[in-house]
């Protein structure tokens, strides 16, 4: 019976973590949905692999600054090609990364959403997107610095006081 009630138990927890993070297929059209759902709002998207080590430590700081600023508007996309649930979960988690919708690149070119999203990005990681509310954006390649990190959140804040 004991066994019964803790895999009962494993199962729920499972279950509830699995409707916390919903993963949706990233395709060359999904960029301006995202913009539309970030209509008049600033946003931060970011691009990663499970291979790219700068990706996790990158990650990794997101993670610590949304404890400091729990309203980081943070889009985190996988770049590898049909990347399992259970392994998107596991990273985000270990990176202490809290977002509800995440991403994965779907289909067999990855290339076209590359073109879709930047005509200029060729898949260099880390890859990260500043859009202001106008989403008008900040192309950053490599690992994004705290301190610019800090600077941009505090600068859209004050544009949108203004």
């Amino acid at each position: 019976m004991k066994k019964r009630l803790g895999l009962l138990v494993l199962l729920l927890s499972f279950s509830l973590k699995s409707l916390a993070l919903e993963v949706l297929p990233f395709t060359p059209h999904t960029l301006t949905e995202i913009k539309q759902q970030y209509q008049g709002k600033p946003f931060i998207l970011l691009f990663w692999s499970e291979s790219c080590a700068f990706c996790m430590k990158e990650m990794a700081m997101f993670g610590r600054l949304q404890k400091r600023y729990p309203d980081l508007p943070l889009v985190t996309v996988s770049t590898d090609l049909e990347l399992d649930e259970q392994s998107i979960h596991t990273i985000l988690e270990r990176q202490q990364l809290d977002v509800r919708q995440t991403w994965v690149f779907s289909g067999s070119y990855p290339e076209m959403i590359y073109r879709a999203v930047d005509k200029r990005w060729r898949g260099e990681l880390p890859m990260t997107y500043f859009f202001d509310a106008q989403h008008q954006s900040i192309r950053h390649v490599g690992m994004v610095k705290e301190k610019e990190l800090i600077a941009w959140l505090k600068w859209q804040a004050q544009q949108s006081k203004e």
